[in-house]
């Protein structure tokens, strides 16, 4: 086993720069990393991770390294196998998700305290149909027009207000706060259930009532690294506090300026504000291995952080941000400037890709949606053919058929079998069954197909599948599948006409492409979305917006093309070249 000075020596052996190396060996055990798009903040936080538990000071315990995504946690493991040191990955050491930690060392060994039960809580795989009409499993809020909307627990989501708990409802149900949700949600909780958006909740308030259990744990690990720090949401916030209150040293490695989780709690202040309660020092990760220095310098325009800079100079007058006019739903004029402009940067369609501020531009990409205003299940899998027929998703389409039939079907105890065991042949059979009635047209019926038609054959085509796969439904398919939404006009219309000479471009959303590095970009959004940027920008707030256009001209390597439409390139094309952006004619 290599030795510290050995170790040191192979990690610098990988070049990194100064301000890597002064993070990945910094004496203190507490800082933010604050680390610009593209500066190799994973890179960074694995190496200190692996330098401080190699060189582990403590007499027990071990080093946690916590982020986000499964893809950050395999880079971790990779490099640390990389450098010899596969033996850190080892208990009393931990990698892996927040999600993951929670449940492994706080919900699995303790959450059954918080109700008395015997039996340890677990995810909630979806309602069953007499979860519907269970009334301790819901609450009454308010909708539009005065009238009372039943809310079911498993989409009431408790968030923090100063020191007060309080409660909303999921984007589903309008996300509006509601009043007296407290009962159906313990009561889910008593059934042996939590849903995502209430499960660090449920950490968070173990650890307060138990405070020995806060103190064990920050004893289990008397120092964490914190990647992605900028989506920590409210309840992980107090969570790392807990923690720290009982001894625990934390290091915070993030951007404020890449904080795009609102949705689910996240909050762009939470690090500088941390960084002050905690009172720790900010170390600067600012020079990035991805954008060149053209994009870099007009980007950092549209961002918060100034000192962001580029990787060198584009290899040819191509290389750099360019914005283009649109003045056509479907985004054809900046589409075909993006191809002409990828050409002359020597930049091939396949490494290329145009993000999208939301999903409705994605649709609309493609061509006209006829679908938008159907209604629940109907919605879902008009949306799962749309995958499947306009962006070949099929593994999108497969888990949105099976969210449509596990909510249908959720009594049934194969569910539970599929979730204890999710490799077994029972598992396999019925994975097999839906991804054969996604392939087929002829089962789930294409999205170019009538709405008068479409939707009574997707009656009768769900109910085969159901039945096929040997579930018991006691729902009526005809009061969950219907056209409710639809006008008469659009009932006579595909539900989708697509554009027949679309490019072969890969598309997505901002969200869907954070933390990678793409060729070529394009942006697109409403014209709503960028005079929103663009406000945020000219008086210095740090807004969502903002953020999320930093996000995803920051994926782009070698050419980065926006796309404004036309009543906003009329009044702002100028503000646009003063950042560093050319126009594409």
């Amino acid at each position: 086993m290599a030795t510290a000075d050995q170790l040191r020596e192979a990690i610098l052996a990988q070049n990194p720069t100064d301000q890597q190396r002064d993070a990945i060996f910094a004496e203190e055990l507490e800082f933010l990393l604050r680390a610009a798009p593209g500066s190799g903040k994973t890179w960074t936080s694995c190496r200190r991770f692996i330098w401080r538990a190699a060189n582990w000071p403590h007499p027990v315990g071990g080093l946690a390294l916590l982020s986000f995504t499964n893809a950050a946690i395999r880079e971790f493991k990779t490099a640390t196998i990389n450098v010899g040191r596969r033996d850190l990955l080892s208990d009393p050491n931990y990698v892996g998700t927040f999600d993951s930690f929670v449940e492994r060392y706080i919900l699995a060994p303790f959450g059954h305290l918080l109700t008395g039960a015997d039996k340890r809580p677990k995810l909630f795989p979806g309602p069953r149909p007499g979860d519907w009409n269970n009334a301790k499993l819901k609450v009454w809020s308010d909708g539009k027009g005065g009238r009372k909307i039943p809310v079911p627990a498993w989409e009431i989501i408790p968030y923090p207000d100063g020191t007060k708990l309080r409660f909303k409802a999921s984007s589903s149900f309008g996300n509006q706060p509601i009043a007296g949700a407290t009962k159906p949600v313990y009561k889910l909780l008593s059934l042996g259930f939590y849903t995502h958006a209430q499960r660090i909740f449920w950490a968070c308030k173990l650890l307060i009532e138990r405070p020995h259990i806060a103190e064990l744990l920050a004893a289990r690990f008397p120092e964490v690294i914190v990647d992605e720090a900028q989506d920590t949401n409210a309840w992980l916030l107090i969570l790392l506090d807990l923690m720290r209150d009982k001894g625990a040293r934390i290091t915070l490695i993030g951007d404020p300026d890449q904080c795009i989780f609102e949705f689910s709690m996240a909050d762009a202040t939470s690090l500088p504000n941390l960084k002050a309660k905690w009172s720790i020092p900010e170390k600067p990760l600012s020079q990035s291995f991805r954008c060149n220095n053209q994009i870099a310098a007009a980007v950092r325009n549209v961002g918060g952080n100034a000192n962001f800079t580029g990787s060198g100079d584009g290899a040819s007058e191509w290389h750099r941000g360019f914005v283009v006019e649109e003045s056509s739903k479907t985004f054809s004029d900046c589409l075909a400037a993006f191809q002409r402009l990828a050409v002359q940067a020597g930049v091939s369609m396949n490494s290329a890709a145009v993000v999208c501020r939301a999903h409705g531009q994605l649709e609309s990409l493609r061509g006209k949606v006829n679908y938008t205003k159907l209604k629940g299940k109907a919605k879902d899998l008009a949306t799962a053919a749309f995958l499947r027929d306009s962006r070949h998703d099929y593994r999108g389409a497969s888990q949105t058929v099976e969210r449509v039939v596990r909510e249908l079907t959720g009594d049934d105890p194969l569910w539970e079998r599929m979730d204890t065991d999710p490799k077994s042949r029972e598992c396999m059979a019925v994975t097999l069954a839906i991804w054969k009635f996604v392939k087929n047209p002829n089962r789930l019926s294409p999205v170019s197909q009538l709405g008068d038609t479409w939707i009574p054959t997707m009656r009768t085509q769900l109910g085969s599948l159901i039945e096929e796969i040997g579930l018991r439904c006691d729902a009526k398919l005809g009061q969950h599948i219907k056209a409710t939404g639809l006008s008469a006009a659009q009932k006579t219309l595909p539900l989708f006409e697509s554009i027949a000479e679309f490019p072969e471009v890969r598309q997505d959303t901002i969200h869907q492409v954070k933390g990678e590095s793409i060729d070529a970009v394009l942006v697109i959004g409403s014209t709503r979305f960028w005079n929103s940027v663009n406000a945020a920008v000219q008086s210095g707030d740090n807004t969502e917006d903002r953020r999320l256009a930093y996000v995803a001209m920051t994926r782009a390597r070698h050419l980065l093309v926006v796309g404004l439409p036309k009543g906003h390139f009329d009044k702002h094309s100028r503000t646009w070249v003063e950042w560093g952006f050319r126009v594409a004619t």
